[in-house]
């Protein structure tokens, strides 16, 4: 049985950083474990081409050994394999950049990492960062919508 999850690659894992240190210097000490989705996600009707999602105990307790210290991950950034090795770093870059617009630093709190939710359907700052491609979310999803259906008239 194939597995729905993979280590990102190196190559990835520095972009993904690359983004923390150009766009989300708050970010900088967040540990970010960056996941392949190896199959096709929808959700409410569309494509999921990434998902930020915070890490609870048990989550935690279980990437203790990754970490090398004793909290474990902050964060699990999942990227779609299919889309995310098959686009141009500019598009990889706005994937990235969107699903690291839900994490959030309260330093504050105890538990400082948190995730917010859109602003809007997207994010006021991804408007901006965006404005010479504003649909990229659409045209990104039916490339990959097209790489899948690919993919299943070869099986």
């Amino acid at each position: 049985m194939e597995n729905r999850f993979e280590n990102a690659s190196d190559e990835v894992k520095e972009l993904v950083e690359n983004v923390i240190d150009n766009s989300f210097r708050e970010l900088r000490n967040a540990k970010i474990l960056v996941l392949f989705d190896c199959k096709k996600r929808i959700s409410k009707g569309k494509m999921v081409m990434g998902r930020m999602q915070k890490t609870n105990d048990l989550l935690r307790h279980l990437t203790l050994d990754n970490t090398m210290d004793e909290d474990g991950y902050d964060y699990i950034l999942y990227l779609d394999k299919m889309i995310i090795t098959n686009i141009q770093e500019e598009d990889q870059i706005r994937i990235i950049r969107h699903e690291l617009q839900h994490a959030e630093v309260d330093y504050d709190s105890n538990k400082p990492y948190k995730l917010r939710d859109h602003e809007i359907s997207d994010f006021y700052d991804e408007i901006e960062f965006n404005s010479d491609d504003a649909r990229w979310g659409v045209r990104i999803a039916s490339i990959g919508h097209d790489m899948y259906e690919q993919e299943a008239d070869r099986d």
